[in-house]
């Protein structure tokens, strides 16, 4: 989508005047890691200047040879190149994926590496992502990273594992970072968005707990502080069920965008928080924005 201003949006590939997906999943019945579902999670210029890389979040629905509904699935972080400004992708293989591997069955819910945001620092590109190894039972924000001239390649991802940048990106362990939303649901954080806040001077992320959608810093990517609500859910998000009548409401999806930034891998002082706003009907969800202007104490 291309958009002026951040609120009307145009397609750039249309088919009959519908928007057409340019990356789409791999196909369905296959054990490929983006098989069922693919969602951007990063896009940036890779090394040349020129072309851009999409860092994706990409699953696979296909357990003792039955495909789901989506529920359970498996998820690995993928990656995509595009020469054309968006118009068209070539994906680059997987790049980060869970140290549990993906069983013949699974409990309901969602297990693997998932929802990447990529940000640049000191020659790397940091990945923060969702880890959730239900065999070795860890779960948490974990980060992992590749040098930049890389353009972040399958091989070049080493996740941070023992305080320090240790292991695979595919299959490694990983150490959870120290992140605090909400005490009293400690396993109740996901879908993490990272910026490099230059009003800060620090990295900001903002992410969903229980409480709602939360913003926390750091200096370094590792160490964060605690979570301040931005946004309160509308519901306990803890609670959050589709299988009610009616389904519950949420506000999911987080994104901070500054207008005068050239991408959403910066922030400063002001700017919008794009979220995705269930309805209460079924899964449904809209993409919604609020204002936002940091004061610091």
């Amino acid at each position: 989508m291309a958009s002026p201003d951040l609120l009307s949006f145009t397609s750039l590939v249309a088919s009959g005047g519908v928007p057409t997906g340019v990356l789409l999943p791999s196909g369905p019945r296959t054990t490929a890691f983006d098989a069922d579902y693919v969602g951007a999670g990063s896009v940036f210029p890779s090394a040349n200047g020129i072309d851009l890389l999409m860092i994706y979040h990409a699953e696979n629905h296909l357990f003792n040879g039955v495909l789901s509904s989506g529920n359970p699935f498996y998820v690995a972080i993928g990656l995509a190149r595009s020469s054309d400004g968006g118009v068209t992708w070539t994906r680059e293989g997987e790049i980060i994926g869970a140290h549990d591997p993906q069983l013949p069955t699974q409990a309901s819910g969602g297990a693997g590496a998932l929802t990447p945001s990529a940000v640049e620092s000191g020659g790397y590109i940091y990945v923060v992502f969702r880890e959730i190894d239900p065999q070795s039972r860890v779960t948490g924000f974990a980060i992992a990273r590749a040098p930049i001239a890389s353009d972040g390649m399958p091989g070049s991802w080493q996740k941070y594992s023992g305080g320090s940048f240790s292991t695979a990106g595919l299959g490694g362990t990983f150490t959870p970072l120290n992140i605090v939303l909400d005490p009293t649901v400690p396993g109740d954080m996901r879908q993490p968005q990272v910026s490099f806040n230059t009003y800060l001077n620090q990295f900001l992320m903002v992410s969903i707990g229980n409480g709602g959608i939360y913003a926390q810093t750091s200096l370094d990517l590792i160490s964060w502080t605690p979570g301040v609500v931005i946004l309160k859910a509308p519901v306990p998000d803890s609670t959050v069920t589709f299988s009610t009548k009616p389904p519950s409401p949420f506000n999911w999806y987080p994104t901070i965008v500054s207008t005068d930034q050239p991408s959403d891998r910066t922030s400063d002082q002001t700017g919008y928080l794009y979220y995705a706003k269930g309805t209460g009907v079924g899964s449904q969800h809209l993409m919604y924005r609020r204002v936002f202007n940091i004061v610091a104490n």
